[in-house]
């Protein structure tokens, strides 16, 4: 495995960039779960385990990362090896691109999809210097894809020669196995999908995976490529076995309730659908009942906070932690406060996340002797303890997905948006446009959708909307941008977004000087 320099340099040049300090550690970056079932994990449990047989009682660590670079399964040789490389924050579950943890054989054998070494001081963050480590890629036999990178990490002192033909022959039956895995999991899914067309008796059925779509007569009438689309989002949730969809409006306008069911953790999902014949089409937004009880609203920005909150809250008084930036603490308080004493009144507190923890902690006081009814939105995941306890102020909570976990809604919701422009009504994305929008992530969710929506449709103002005609689902995947870039693209808006478009506490939630933060957006074409 040959080392070229370039490698390294330009690694150390992505992360700072990035706005990563070398100083930084990897305790700045959040936990993600893991899915124990996955193909990935499956094919490479028995390889691990022989590795970790051979070095065991010597300093070494095999780390295995998925397809996102997240730390998904971690080996040590002795206690010695677990206590360095966990002291530095490399636990199941942590991110490990080059945003958040720099030059290592993890983050840039990921962006680089290529073999690389990197031996102690050539690390990018100094709490990893005292290692070396080797890192490979684990493509996908038939589809390419890279499945994730396999490392052997150790102190630099103790590298060995024959550590590296070691990790490429794991890596090589790695590689074999996720091909078993897949004919299986493809005759796993083609037998429970002849189950489910038998079952159903003609009713339809289709069964969706990364290179297949299975579909009965009944399904193939019903559905176009659109809907294939929407439900093939289903499939990107590899965390659940089984779903239900209580409805979900079809291109053709039709209600259907849909219910999904995978047959073995990556093996695609069988899909069963029946079409709500006398359901009138829903609406874009559903109003909500106004509750009486005091209920707090949680989901990221751009899901519909606002929207909720003024569909239960009515012509309530609603006052923004966003304001604070611009106004006295101590008036905002007193406004607040007014109202809340005031019983026949409604007050909605908004971004509650934004607030500094004395205000925070003032506030919490008041809302518990408040005699009107009040509501609260915040981010998911308070974060301070002043925070939480705000929440629990309100006697119930109402959770908005991010659109990136109900991707199969964004075909009607484009209709919907596309029918309160002029002339939408007689408007379509072309299939291909559609694919692209779904399989976009929307980091300012709904309201991203929206404005994309808005300004495509003014800018082909007759026509069918094509995928050419994309904003930032088509820059998304520009192949001006890599994977870091389009990252910390999707960070920095998403920041941004948090924190009403204020660049200095974005620049301090990303860890970045706000003059990186402003050469970043204009390197990213950030607005």
């Amino acid at each position: 495995m040959e080392l070229i320099r370039a490698q390294i340099a330009q690694s150390w040049q992505r992360a700072r960039l990035s706005g990563l300090d070398p100083t930084d550690t990897l305790e700045d970056f959040s936990v993600f779960e893991v899915d124990r079932r996955s193909r990935l994990l499956s094919a490479a449990d028995p390889i691990l385990g022989r590795m970790e047989s051979v070095l065991s009682g010597n300093g070494y660590c095999v780390i295995l990362a998925d397809r996102d670079a997240k730390l998904v399964d971690i080996r040590f040789g002795n206690d010695k090896a677990r206590e360095l490389v966990t002291g530095t924050g490399a636990v199941v579950g942590r991110p490990f691109t080059e945003t958040t943890s720099g030059t290592n054989s993890i983050a840039t054998v990921f962006e680089l999809r290529t073999p690389v070494a990197v031996r102690g001081e050539e690390h990018y963050m100094e709490s990893m210097k005292c290692f070396s480590c080797y890192g490979y890629p684990i493509l996908h036999p038939i589809t390419r894809r890279v499945e994730g990178v396999l490392d052997i990490t150790f102190l630099a002192a103790e590298d060995n020669p024959l550590l590296e033909p070691m990790l490429v022959h794991a890596v090589s039956d790695i590689q074999g196995r996720l091909l078993e895995e897949t004919r299986w999991s493809e005759q796993l899914l083609f037998g429970a999908f002849q189950r489910a067309s038998a079952r159903r008796r003609g009713a339809p059925a289709i069964a969706i995976a990364d290179e297949i779509l299975l579909e009965n007569t009944s399904a193939g009438n019903l559905l176009d490529a659109v809907d294939h689309a929407a439900l093939r989002a289903l499939a990107d949730d590899p965390m659940h076995r089984q779903g239900v969809v209580r409805s979900m409006t079809l291109s053709s306008g039709l209600q259907a309730t849909v219910r999904w069911d995978r047959p073995a953790s990556g093996a695609g999902i069988v899909v069963e659908i029946d079409p709500q014949v006398d359901a009138p089409r829903v609406a874009v937004a559903p109003t909500r009942a106004r509750t009486k009880a005091t209920v707090c609203v949680n989901g990221e920005p751009g899901t519909g906070r606002t929207r909720t909150l003024t569909e239960l809250a009515g012509t309530a008084t609603f006052f923004d932690a966003v304001d604070l930036v611009a106004t006295d603490p101590a008036v905002w308080l007193a406004r607040v406060t007014e109202h809340l004493a005031d019983a026949g009144a409604s007050v909605v507190v908004e971004n509650v996340h934004l607030l500094g923890p004395a205000v925070a902690r003032i506030l919490y006081s008041k809302l518990t002797t408040a005699k009107a009814w009040f509501a609260l939105s915040a981010v998911p995941g308070a974060t301070t303890p002043e925070h939480r306890r705000l929440v629990t102020a309100c006697a119930s909570t109402i959770e908005l997905l991010p659109l990136r976990a109900r991707k199969h809604e964004i075909p009607d919701l484009v209709r919907g948006f596309l029918a309160e422009l002029p002339g939408g009504r007689d408007r379509r994305f072309t299939p291909a446009a559609m694919s692209k929008l779904i399989g976009y992530e929307w980091p300012g969710n709904i309201d991203e959708l929206r404005t994309e929506i808005t300004e495509v449709a003014a800018k082909r103002s007759v026509g069918d909307i094509t995928d050419k005609d994309l904003i930032r689902p088509r820059s998304a995947v520009s192949s001006s941008l890599n994977v870091l870039d389009a990252a910390t693209k999707k960070a920095i808006v998403a920041e941004l977004a948090r924190n009403g478009g204020n660049k200095r506490s974005t620049a301090e939630a990303l860890h970045m000087s706000r003059t990186t933060l402003y050469k970043r957006m204009k390197e990213l074409d950030i607005h």
